[in-house]
């Protein structure tokens, strides 16, 4: 099956044993916005949505049937509440979906722009925010502004689970460079020697390392690719 999001739906293309003749399944969200789109490989029928959708807003929808049926979350990725009178941070769009590890089976994690990490616990329905990295001063020095050149603003993306340890994981982000954690986000290490950047730019300074999207090598999950 292949899975297509787009800025006007979403469809899901079901190939033969031999993927000679295909079976198109959409559009879901006709007109909507679907950032992401992601079939969670623990069960085989579950997708998740990441839309933003011109009633709602940025929201996630949740199927548990391949698609035929779905349903809104009842709390979509949002940022804690500052007290009155400070300027808090508000999520434009939820850009990246990922499930945890196959010992986690209702567990996901999500990237927002602005950048921002968050986890459900409950299949999707709610999410609460990885405060760890969402509030830390050091991230958000990395963190891009609305005004930085970005596409519909910086994100946070490319999060990815080690088969091997659900405590580690990698994340990405616009104009913040790679970053990975051995403990389950306690702690992050940044990941950016070796890689390149505009030419006049500091290399060392993390916050001009713009990976567009890293992929672990299946078969050798030490390795990513950038």
């Amino acid at each position: 099956m292949v899975l297509v999001s787009t800025r006007k739906g979403a469809w899901l293309f079901h190939g033969d044993a031999k993927r000679k003749t295909w079976r198109v399944d959409g559009p879901h969200f006709l007109g909507q916005i679907i950032n992401h789109l992601v079939l969670d490989p623990r069960d085989g029928r579950t997708l998740l949505a990441a839309a933003k959708t011109g009633h709602l807003g940025p929201t996630i929808f949740r199927s548990t049937d391949l698609g035929r049926t779905w349903k809104e979350a009842t709390r979509p990725p949002a940022f804690a509440k500052v007290p009155e009178g400070e300027k808090g941070r508000v999520v434009n769009h939820t850009f990246w979906l990922t499930p945890c590890h196959a010992n986690e089976p209702n567990a996901w994690y999500a990237g927002t722009s602005p950048q921002g990490l968050f986890r459900s616990d409950d299949g999707g329905d709610t999410w609460k925010p990885f405060s760890i990295v969402n509030d830390d001063a050091q991230f958000r020095s990395w963190m891009g502004s609305e005004q930085d050149g970005t596409p519909d603003g910086p994100k946070m993306h490319s999060i990815i689970v080690d088969p091997r340890d659900p405590k580690h994981l990698y994340l990405a982000m616009s104009g913040g460079g790679v970053h990975e954690t051995l403990d389950h986000g306690q702690t992050w290490t940044a990941l950016v020697n070796g890689m390149e950047v505009v030419e006049g730019f500091d290399a060392a300074n993390i916050a001009v390392h713009d990976p567009h999207c890293v992929q672990m090598c299946p078969s050798n999950p030490d390795r990513l690719y950038q």
